[in-house]
């Protein structure tokens, strides 16, 4: 059973039992029907009583028990409480439970510490810098991992700080190496891998937020994730926005924004409407939001299994996803970008909000909207797709929505990336000029 399978209970005795006395204000728990005379060991070893709650050791013999009503299954440190007993009961002559910051101050520390089938939980916050797992099967999580707040996931960043990919797996891990419940930002590779680098690897990417990562500088493939040599990732649940790959050179050399796979790599992506990932607003030159590396002739390719995935257009174009014919795309769903942007971090976080310019595509004229929440200076930039700035603008505004009107008519046709910045935080939306 898993940690996100457990819910408070309470074992009854001999008949079930709709409530009892001595429940916290009078509560109903579901109480479990256990008969004695069915000789269950809780009963027969253990003179198990109701209301009361048993943690067996992994050879069956009992190491602690307790009133399940003492605790409120709606109240987050109860629940956190018991999460807590049954984490610790797991570890108990098994893998270790490791907590960031309680046990290790970092993520990579707790990593090197750490062995095969291990939970590494990390605490809320900003961690900055680079994360290798090693040679390790491990799993690391989010307090979204308690399943008490799905909220946590906006709490819990990796901030690549612009110097790399922000997780690597490259030494063989398989399916059980699990990354879950992240936001993802700010990675910056030469070449591959912005946010997470996937080499030889088959690691589980679970629910995580990836997003204005870049990759690349003479060529370049996978913003967001790059997945390469003989590797077969499992990719969950994850939503997958605004990452770029571009660079120096003046070539069509760059590919995969969301996700890239090279030719030896095979990943599964989605597969149910719980398990698809949602991307968009991500660039490259080809493959903006999905990109698999080919040889020339495709014809009689086996696709990459890729249902129930979320994209600004279902189904996706050859431009987005490419070549087309590489991903099983079937079961896609279209974009509710309303509901995207409540789940995504940034208007919650940073207080500001860049909406897709408009008309897109356009000739030369296209309309920048974006709201602040409160008084700011922010920067407005405008880049093309080889990283060069093309347009600047400082702007000290009030708080309430803004619009600003950019005129094209000098620059060659092309894809541009408008980019909004305050601070240490950015938001990113591309835009296509069409003479």
């Amino acid at each position: 059973m898993g940690v996100s399978d457990v819910g408070i209970i309470g074992v009854g005795k001999d008949t079930y039992n709709s409530d009892l006395a001595g429940m916290i204000n009078g509560r109903i728990l579901p109480w479990v029907e256990d008969v004695e005379a069915d000789g269950y060991p809780v009963w027969t070893d253990y003179s198990a009583v109701q209301r009361s709650t048993y943690f067996l050791d992994r050879q069956g013999m009992l190491i602690y028990q307790f009133n399940i009503t003492t605790l409120d299954p709606d109240e987050p440190n109860d629940y956190q409480y018991l999460i807590n007993l049954i984490l610790d009961y797991r570890a108990y002559n098994g893998p270790s439970i490791i907590r960031v910051t309680e046990d290790f101050l970092s993520i990579q520390s707790a990593i090197e510490s750490a062995s095969d089938g291990d939970i590494i939980l990390v605490d809320p916050g900003t961690y900055l810098g680079q994360i290798n797992f090693l040679d390790k099967n491990v799993t690391l999580a989010s307090l979204i991992y308690s399943g008490y707040d799905q909220n946590d996931l906006a709490k819990t960043i990796l901030d690549g700080n612009g110097q790399g990919p922000i997780v690597t797996f490259n030494d063989g891990q398989d399916q059980s190496a699990i990354l879950l419940g992240f936001i993802i930002k700010n990675g910056s590779a030469s070449q591959s891998g912005g946010g997470i680098l996937i080499e030889d690897a088959s690691p589980t990417i679970d629910r995580n937020i990836i997003h204005n990562n870049h990759a690349g500088s003479c060529g370049g493939t996978g913003g967001g994730i790059a997945v390469q040599g003989e590797s077969y990732p499992h990719i969950f649940g994850n939503v997958i926005h605004d990452n770029i790959v571009s660079g120096e050179c003046d070539c069509i050399c760059y590919y995969g924004g969301g996700v890239y796979v090279d030719t030896t790599s095979w990943p599964v992506l989605g597969g149910s409407v719980t398990l698809g990932n949602t991307f968009y607003n991500n660039s490259a030159d080809y493959g903006t939001e999905l990109f698999r590396d080919h040889d020339e002739d495709t014809t009689n390719w086996t696709p990459i299994y890729a249902h129930h995935n979320t994209f600004e257009d279902c189904p996706p174009d050859s431009y987005n996803v490419y070549p087309i014919n590489g991903w099983d795309l079937e079961n896609c769903h279209t974009l509710d970008i309303t509901i995207d942007i409540v789940n995504d971090d940034q208007p919650l976080a940073e207080n500001f909000y860049l909406y897709p310019n408009f008309p897109n595509p356009f000739n030369p004229l296209t309309n920048i909207r974006f709201t602040l929440e409160a008084s700011n200076t922010v920067l407005l930039n405008i880049y093309d797709l080889n990283g060069r700035l093309v347009k600047k603008n400082r702007l000290k505004l009030d708080s309430g929505t803004h619009m600003i009107q950019w005129d094209a008519g000098q620059f060659p046709n092309g894809i541009y990336l408008i980019k909004l910045q305050s601070g240490v935080n950015t938001q990113i939306q591309k835009a296509i000029l069409v003479k």
